[in-house]
């Protein structure tokens, strides 16, 4: 196996397998900055990564970073807090916010006493109207406090339960979590700050994948049965459980065709595996948007691995194309926006 070491200001040349997933990569000479930073995008001809046009180079860490990061496993994810008692998502109850100003926020309750990590690009189902999360963040164990979202539903704007009792409905409580949003939903969140780019986002998706609805939602891309959806399941079919056997893998460079659509970095292996399942359900959506390109030797994979990484630097700060978000002294994700 060979790596390609984070190096801050050489670019790397590096060509993928454009029609034959079994091409090896070729790389520029590791410098000691890989060990500074402590990630490494892997170089290896694994067929077990490539399905169809979608192409994942998972990304490594050593192993004092992981254990520095040890921390991170206290974290539970967004999807597994939905499931815990005393976590809640509200649309209504807030502490001086305005009625007019639910549109664009929620609040989370979070009386479970283990902190959550939520995502920019979580998608929450319920509600008077499904949303995303606009940005990384912990909300700590004992913590309430509101949050910046975009609504992923266009069209409803009541209570997604017509037969919920009334208090349930003044409270406008969201009872599901969908999957981490496409990445082409992910970026006019964490790029524009436009809810209309966000509708359009999801517009865009939801009719490339055969998932239009009358309620414009995201979430429909798993309540239509179509051609799409059977192409989306099949791609997590194949990829689930590729990196189980890597206990030092802590995130992936996805590409399709000639274009990088996502870089998710995270700061512990184990947070990676548990939030795998969700960003693939996004990664998936966008392969199929994008058609039937194969990855490209001219996707610029190791410049973008470059470009999100190095924010793993303690003094490093996110910028246009690139975030990073850190909770007590540690970085938890990197990510191309």
């Amino acid at each position: 196996m060979k790596k390609i070491a984070l190096v801050p200001i050489l670019a790397l040349l590096l060509a993928s397998c454009a029609n034959d997933p079994k091409d090896t990569v070729s790389t520029v000479v590791e410098t000691s900055s890989a060990e500074k930073y402590g990630l490494a995008l892997v170089d290896e001809a694994n067929p077990e990564w490539q399905y169809q046009n979608l192409r994942l180079y998972p990304v490594a860490a050593d192993a004092a970073t992981i254990a520095a990061q040890g921390d991170l496993t206290n974290l539970k994810t967004l999807g597994e807090a939905m499931d815990t008692r005393g976590f809640r998502i509200l649309e209504r109850k807030q502490f001086g916010r305005q009625e007019a100003q639910w549109y664009n926020a929620l609040t989370v309750q979070n009386k479970s006493g283990v902190p959550v990590f939520l995502m920019s690009g979580d998608v929450v189902t319920g509600g008077n109207q499904d949303r995303v999360v606009a940005q990384d963040q912990v909300i700590a164990g004992l913590e309430v406090k509101n949050i910046d979202v975009f609504c992923v539903e266009a069209g409803r704007s009541s209570y997604y339960d017509e037969s919920a009792p009334e208090a349930e409905k003044q409270v406008a409580a969201f009872k599901g979590y969908f999957s981490v949003a496409s990445p082409r939903v992910r970026t006019a969140v964490q790029s524009t700050g436009s809810q209309q780019q966000v509708w359009d986002a999801v517009a865009d998706i939801t009719k490339a994948n055969g998932a239009e609805s009358s309620t414009k939602t995201y979430a429909a891309l798993d309540r239509t049965e179509s051609e799409q959806k059977a192409q989306r399941d099949a791609y997590l079919r194949f990829f689930d459980g590729k990196f189980a056997d890597r206990s030092d893998v802590v995130g992936v460079v996805a590409v399709c065709g000639d274009k990088v659509i996502a870089v998710d970095i995270f700061g512990h292996p184990d947070l990676f595996k548990r939030q795998l399942p969700h960003l693939l359900h996004g990664y998936a959506a966008d392969a199929v948007a994008q058609g039937d390109t194969p990855p490209s030797a001219s996707a610029p994979v190791a410049q973008e691995f470059q470009r999100v990484a190095r924010l793993a630097a303690p003094e490093a700060k996110g910028h246009d194309n690139a975030g990073k978000f850190a909770y007590e002294g540690k970085w938890v994700h990197l990510f191309k926006k």
